[in-house]
This record gives structure tokens, C-alpha cells and sequence, in this order.
């Protein structure tokens, strides 16, 4: 490295490190460093940085810049690759005092940028909410402060519920990419890096390296060491700092992206990453035998160690679909820029369905989106909304994008319920009933709840069977349990982005200016929603809904009454 990166990675660590942590603890741990190892240490430690990242100027209107520490630089490059992408131009820096400059600032583990100003920073953070030294009232106090929060575990998003608004944070997850695994030295290897002075993990590796000659430790290696050393380990060895902790992704995702194989302790979050089969072998945490167990039968066995190293995940890269989302919600790409780079975005329905049936949630409320599968309601799509700020873009978003799948596919007939939604036991056999009246009388919509049924609102029909009371409408708002056929799909299909008017084009409202077409409810409501649960358009629960609805019913009663006394003439 060239003397010029010495000293300013020397200058910008110890003035990050006096701003963070104070004078008095860096003055410690310098003189700790030099009494232990000498000036060698610190010049390794410097080396390890690798090359200053080097930040050009702003470039005008909209500049970006991407804060990161060492061991997050392969995603902040994986960030900055997909702002390329949607045309946006970003520095790399390591140096927050360079973020004045700049309109949008996106750190990475922000705690270490304070000068990063927070109404225009977006947090990417990557601490464990099991950690309870690192995630503390302070730091939490700090995330909120934020524009807004980039979140990579819904361990995490469900602690963060009631302590940062659930409309500043997003979703994405840190999963890797997974590159074919270039050419390896012949003779397999082993590397733990990372930090080793807690007692746990120095433990286990003195067990392992009595078992597994292979095995190197590195304990402060970042930056083009880092990668080198990455290129030439056949095996990553994963441990956790503290038991009970979450799987440390971000190392796990920059060995895969060097074509190695992990062998990691369990945790508790890993089925959040099922791209990881396959490449990482999983043993129980804390079980010192079956690690060794796991690098013995790896290193010894070399053809089924290539045939993991050549093993790759299917599906999109989750990674670069979650930090789109969240630019689109941000609002630094538009809808239309998101629809043709994310392509690959989860499918709203399974086409195995006869009747395509999609619950409408979103990754940051998954609290919401567990009530709804622990009430047993039956074979759906779980399919991870749009998010946005105000909250009834990101829901307008959503079902837009839904409806043009389905137009797209030709579906003609489609269920889609929000996760808030509570079906009664026999809603599947009411259901059919409802879809044999709206075929007699074409309906284009049912819907299965009206909380605010409109004072104009004019009732067509009335019909009693198997129990049910089957109202016919002019118009319908409540988006909780709807069936939705040709006519209404084109109708949410064509929603306007452009138009940000809260009274008339929220997707509900919207929905209702289509009076042109034939709606069919029943009488009392057939679903009800989780009044406890929180929503996601406010910072409240459903709780506010219970009179309207109650004024809705009730005047739906008075306009049946009417309409089946003129009958009667």
C-alpha cells in the first residue's frame, strides 16, 4: 500500500474512533496496542484497510454517497452496482465528513459515521438485536433519528417494532451472491476470520485446530488481503461470538461471493436464507465434534467438496430485489423503473391454483403476516407488498402491480386478502355460493368487507341462499378480502402513480369511482380484520376502524331495507 493510504486511513481512524467512542477509550486501546505488538501491530492493522477509498465530488442535484466500514465494502459495491443499474450514480467513501456534501447518504452499521447528518441518511443496519451491548436504547434512539432504516433480518424488524416508525424501514436482506467457484489451490484449506477474543468462539476454534491441521486464523484481515485470502480458502469457517446469536451474513456472503463453501453454527433466523443450502453446512451451535466432524468429511472428501463449491441457488437475488423496493419507496426510482429492472420480483400468484389465492403482507410487519398463517387460513400466496412513504402509495403500488400480473397472465378470477384479514371457519364453502350469484348476475368484484360504505351508494339486488343475504352495488371500498374478475382487475391495473391526491387515490377510493361496474357484498360482512393488529398506513392498530365499520354496516342495513320495500312495492 502507498504511504499516502497509511496516513489517511491512519487519520481517519482515529478520528472516527475519537468521535464514536471517545478520547479517552482510543487513547487505551492505541497504547494497548503498541505495548502488546508494537508499531508492526498498528502498521497490520492499517495494512488490513487496504487502499483509502478515495471520494470524488458530488455531481450535482441528487448525489449519493455510500458510507462503509471494511467489512461491509462487498455490499456497499453490490449497493452501488444497482444504483448503476437505475441510473444513479454513487461514491464509496469511509470518511463521513464527506457526507455534507452530498444529498442522500447511505451508511452502512451508521454508529460508526456520526457526522452523517440523519434527515438525510439512510441506515443500513447490521447489528444483532440479540446483542443486548450493541443494540441499546441509544443506538435505537439513533435509527429512528434516521430518513430511514435498511434492515436485513425480521428478527431484528420484529424488536425494532415500537422503537423506530415501521414507515421508515425496509426490508433487505443481506443474501449473497454466489459466484461458480474459481480455481482453488490443490491442496484444501480451512480460514476463520474475524474477532477472537470472545470466550465462546476462541474456545471452539482450540478444539478445532487440534483436529483440523487446515485451519487458519486470521483476526484482522480486510480490505485486498482480505479478498486474496478469500480466493485461496477452499472452506470458510463461520462461528458466533456469543450463543444464541444471528447468522452473520455479511461474512457468509463475501466467502460465497469467493466461490468457498462455509461450514457455520446453527441460528435461529437462518430459514430466512434459503439461498445458503447448498454451500453452507450447518451444525448444531456450540457442538465443537460436529464442526470437525463437518470440515474432516469436507476436506477428505475432495470430489464432494467441488460438487458444493460448484453448487448454486435458484431464484433471483434477493438482495438487489429488497434495495430496489426500498429506492422505490424512498422515491429515488419511480414505479416504472422499478417494474423493468425487478423482473424477477416474487410472483403474486402460484399457477398450480384453479382459483389463484394471494395474501398481501409486507416483510416489515411480520407479526401481521404470522397472525395470518397461524389462523389456518388455508392454501395462499404469502406475497411481500410494495412499501412506501405515505403508506397508501406502497398499498396503491402493491395492488397495481398484482393487477397487471394477473391482466398480464390472462387470469380472469382472482382471491386477494391482506394479512389483517380474519375468514370465518366456512368462508371457502360461502365463497362458492357468493361466485355462483356473481356468475347469474355478472358481478365484477365481491367484496367481504365495506368499512366505509359510501352515502350514495345504490343497491341492485338482493338475494337470500344458503344463508347468506347477497347484496348487489354499485360500488365497494375496503381492500381487506376481495374476489376480483376481468373488469375490476383492468380497472386497479390502471392506477395512476402521478396523481398524489390522499382523498380520491388511495387504491380503496379508487376502486370505488368505478360505480360503472357491479358489485357484490353480503349482509352482515362475511371477513372481519385483526382489530389488535397494527397497521400499515399509521402508526396504530386496527382498532380505529371499529366504528366506521359499524356506521358502514349499519347504513348497508338501511339500503337494503329500502331497496327490498320498493321491491315489494
Amino acid at each position: 500500500m502507498k504511504l499516502g493510504d497509511h496516513v489517511i486511513n491512519a487519520f481517519r481512524q482515529i478520528d472516527r474512533a475519537i468521535r464514536v467512542r471517545g478520547l479517552g477509550h482510543t487513547l487505551t486501546l492505541s497504547l494497548r496496542v503498541l505495548m502488546q505488538e508494537g508499531p508492526t501491530g498498528v502498521k497490520r492493522r492499517l495494512e488490513a484497510l487496504g487502499p483509502a477509498l478515495r471520494t470524488g465530488r458530488p455531481s450535482g442535484p441528487g448525489s449519493v454517497l455510500i458510507l462503509t466500514v471494511p467489512h461491509t465494502l462487498h455490499f456497499a459495491r453490490r449497493m452501488q452496482a444497482v444504483l448503476a443499474e437505475a441510473g444513479i450514480t454513487a461514491e464509496l467513501s469511509d470518511n463521513d465528513r464527506a457526507a455534507r456534501d452530498f444529498d442522500t447518504v447511505f451508511a452502512i452499521a451508521p454508529h460508526n459515521f456520526p457526522a452523517a447528518a440523519p434527515d438525510r441518511c439512510v441506515a443500513f443496519q447490521v447489528e444483532q438485536s440479540v446483542m443486548p451491548d450493541r443494540w441499546t436504547p441509544e443506538y435505537l434512539e439513533q435509527l429512528g433519528r434516521f430518513r430511514a432504516v435498511l434492515e436485513y433480518s425480521q428478527i431484528n424488524i420484529a424488536a425494532l417494532q415500537g422503537k423506530v416508525p415501521t414507515s421508515k424501514i425496509f426490508h433487505v436482506p443481506l443474501t449473497p451472491a454466489i459466484s461458480a467457484a474459481p480455481e482453488k489451490p490443490a491442496t484444501p484449506s480451512v480460514l476463520f476470520y474475524g474477532d477472537v477474543t470472545p470466550e465462546r468462539r476462541a474456545r471452539l476454534l482450540n478444539q478445532i485446530a487440534r483436529a483440523v491441521p487446515e485451519l487458519t486464523i486470521e483476526t484482522n484481515l480486510f480490505g485486498p488481503r482480505m479478498a486474496e485470502r478469500l480466493d485461496a480458502a477452499t472452506i470458510v469457517l463461520n462461528l458466533h461470538s456469543r450463543a444464541g446469536g444471528l447468522l452473520e451474513v455479511a461474512r457468509i456472503s463475501e466467502a460465497l461471493a469467493h466461490g468457498s463453501v462455509v461450514v457455520s453454527e446453527t441460528s435461529p433466523d437462518q430459514a430466512e436464507y434459503p439461498e445458503l443450502d447448498g454451500r453452507v453446512l450447518f451444525t448444531p451451535e456450540g457442538d465443537a465434534e460436529a464442526l470437525i466432524a463437518a470440515l474432516r468429511a469436507l476436506l477428505d472428501d475432495p470430489a464432494g467438496l467441488r460438487a458444493m463449491q460448484l453448487s448454486a441457488p435458484d431464484g433471483p437475488d434477493r438482495f438487489r430485489l429488497g434495495f430496489l423496493r426500498a429506492l422505490q419507496g424512498l422515491g429515488m426510482i419511480t414505479p416504472d423503473t422499478f417494474e423493468a429492472l425487478a423482473t424477477d420480483y416474487p410472483a403474486v400468484f402460484d399457477p398450480r391454483q384453479d382459483l389463484p389465492r394471494t395474501c398481501l403482507t409486507l416483510p416489515e410487519t411480520p407479526g401481521r403476516t404470522r397472525a395470518f398463517l397461524e389462523n389456518d387460513a388455508g392454501d395462499y400466496l404469502i406475497w411481500p407488498g410494495m412499501k412506501a412513504n405515505p403508506g397508501w402509495r406502497g398499498c396503491a403500488l402493491s395492488y397495481r402491480h398484482i393487477m397487471r400480473q394477473f391482466r398480464e397472465a390472462n387470469i380472469t378470477e382472482a382471491l386477494v386478502v391482506e394479512d389483517d384479514v380474519v375468514l370465518p371457519q366456512d368462508f371457502d364453502s360461502k365463497l362458492e355460493t357468493v361466485r355462483r350469484y356473481m356468475d347469474e348476475c355478472g358481478a365484477d368484484m365481491f367484496s367481504g368487507l365495506i368499512v366505509d360504505l359510501h352515502r350514495d351508494a345504490v343497491v341492485s339486488g338482493v338475494e337470500r341462499r344458503d344463508g347468506l343475504c347477497l347484496v348487489q352495488l354499485d360500488r365497494a371500498v375496503m381492500t381487506i378480502c376481495n374476489l376480483y374478475r376481468t373488469r375490476m382487475i383492468e380497472h386497479m391495473a390502471n392506477w395512476d402513480d402521478q396523481d398524489d391526491n390522499a382523498f380520491s387515490n388511495t387504491i380503496d377510493r379508487y376502486m370505488e369511482q368505478a360505480t360503472h361496474l357491479r358489485v357484490v357484498t353480503t349482509l352482515p360482512f362475511m371477513v372481519d380484520y385483526g382489530a389488535s393488529l397494527p397497521s400499515t398506513l399509521r402508526e396504530a392498530d386496527n382498532h380505529k376502524f371499529d366504528a366506521l365499520r359499524a356506521r358502514s354496516e349499519a347504513l348497508l342495513v338501511e339500503k337494503v331495507a329500502t331497496f327490498e320495500a320498493n321491491q315489494r312495492g
